[in-house]
């Protein structure tokens, strides 16, 4: 801009500087655009080699990196490098997420609460009930929602779930959407990112649960993923202390083999007296069956810990557990 600046400006009669001003802006030009595409191809060859499969799309969006990979039929979704889901075996996540609460309510479940959970994939279970008559999505990031809307291999997994007109989708933050909702929901699921830093943390506080208590029918069922028993056992087992905070009457933690993620684990929350044993399962499915549903609320004695805190807005414990127990095997 500098040198254009100056070569219109610049007097007439030195021909000869003139001309090499010309010279030296095409130059300036030619290197910029060199730069630009070879930062271009420099972040796609990063992007490649920081994920063992091909990487098949990449967006940083405002709030996050995007980046899905795929290596024959496994297609893994990462959000700032961590690893959301393998397509290979999601499935035994999401139906644990989603059927385990349904076939636990006393009444059928009409409308549906998620939050999180913009890639579709848990909608995709929700509309396995023809009970259900409305489900809404909240989800911070658009793009999340856009990209499970068009792109083409997570529509194949999705079963293309966020076209039906039974789905609602709104982009906010969970907080804040659960203090100005004034609906009541029959299940409310909580799809969200791990706690690893302060702004995730408070979507696993005792304020945040006892919002979503109140955004709950009287018969309802709250799930929150809550990250890995195994990996992160301190800050699992605060999840389920903080819910039990939260004025929750009947609290129960269940957890589920996921190869790509390893042994993950659910908290639930309701204020109607359940059994496991009582439990039904009414749709179909690749893993989940009604007589190992009570298996998945044992926990051996080795993923069971004491040493757990209630996590809330000025102190988030739970941020702290978390970090600590995924830093050990990190190394």
């Amino acid at each position: 801009s500098l040198s254009f600046i100056i070569l219109f400006n610049f007097p007439n009669k030195n021909t000869r500087s003139v001309l090499i001003l010309k010279i030296a802006t095409c130059i300036l030009l030619l290197l910029m655009g060199l730069t630009f595409v070879l930062s271009k191809n420099t972040l796609k060859y990063w992007d490649n080699n920081l994920y063992d499969d091909r990487v098949v799309w990449s967006q940083q969006t405002r709030y996050q990196k995007i980046v899905i990979t795929r290596f024959k039929d496994d297609v893994r979704m990462f959000l700032d490098g961590n690893l959301q889901f393998s397509s290979v075996d999601e499935h035994r996540y999401h139906e644990s997420l989603v059927h385990v609460p349904m076939a636990l309510l006393n009444t059928p479940a009409k409308k549906v609460l998620l939050l999180g959970a913009g890639d579709g994939l848990a909608v995709r279970e929700l509309l396995k009930y023809t009970d259900i008559s409305n489900i809404t999505l909240v989800d911070l990031d658009p793009e999340i929602i856009q990209i499970a809307k068009t792109n083409h291999y997570i529509r194949q997994i999705n079963e293309d779930s966020l076209s039906s007109d039974r789905v609602q989708t709104v982009t906010a933050d969970a907080f804040t959407f659960l203090v100005t909702n004034t609906e009541k929901y029959d299940l409310i699921l909580g799809d969200l990112p791990d706690p690893n830093n302060a702004t995730l943390a408070r979507l696993y506080s005792k304020q945040f649960f006892r919002l979503v208590k109140n955004n709950l029918s009287t018969s309802g069922i709250f799930v929150t993923q809550a990250t890995s028993p195994y990996f992160a056992k301190n800050a699992f087992w605060t999840i389920v202390k903080t819910l039990k905070a939260a004025d929750f009457e009947t609290v129960l933690p269940y957890h589920v083999e996921v190869p790509s993620l390893g042994d993950w684990g659910f908290v639930l929350g309701t204020s109607q007296e359940i059994q496991p044993e009582t439990s039904l399962l009414k749709v179909r499915t690749r893993f989940l069956e009604t007589k190992g549903i009570t298996n998945l609320f044992y926990f051996p004695k080795d993923l069971k810990t004491f040493e757990s805190g209630v996590s809330t807005l000025d102190r988030p414990s739970v941020l702290n557990y978390y970090l600590k127990g995924w830093r050990h095997y990190a190394h």
